[in-house]
């Protein structure tokens, strides 16, 4: 099914443009080669995360779940732990590398590429199994 597909590529492009994000952060703009790079790369992670994702089965799910909902709630947590985690590593950073961009919208950055993501990802293998 094509919105599988589109859900596992978007996945991907925020994954992408998280790491280009917190480049920016830094001031250091990414140059054709490093787009390169970091779009090979990506899709490479992408391609065995697909073959071993794909494979293992889903355990038993509650009665009634709707795969929205669940990816939502899956999301919000890793979310929780991107922000938290994302902010204590721009703390840390900030040291060695400092930034103009103010902390908690950095944090706000790490938790809604996190979202994004993997509410994509989580979406994308529910669907096979649940209802919408």
């Amino acid at each position: 099914m094509w919105s599988e597909r589109v859900l596992g590529l978007v996945s991907l492009a925020i994954a992408i443009l998280w790491v280009a994000g917190v480049a920016k952060f830094r001031n250091h703009e990414l140059q054709p080669s490093e787009w390169l790079i970091l779009i090979a790369g990506g899709f490479a992670l992408h391609i065995l995360a697909q073959r071993t994702w794909h494979r293992r089965p889903l355990p038993a799910l509650p009665e009634g779940a709707r795969a929205m909902h669940l990816a939502a709630l899956i999301a919000s947590i890793i979310a929780a732990m991107a922000c938290v985690v994302g902010g204590i590593l721009e703390l840390v950073a900030q040291n060695y590398l400092p930034s103009e961009l103010p902390w908690g919208l950095r944090m706000l950055w790490h938790a809604a590429c996190a979202f994004g993501a993997s509410y994509c990802m989580f979406l994308q293998r529910l669907l096979r199994v649940l209802p919408a």
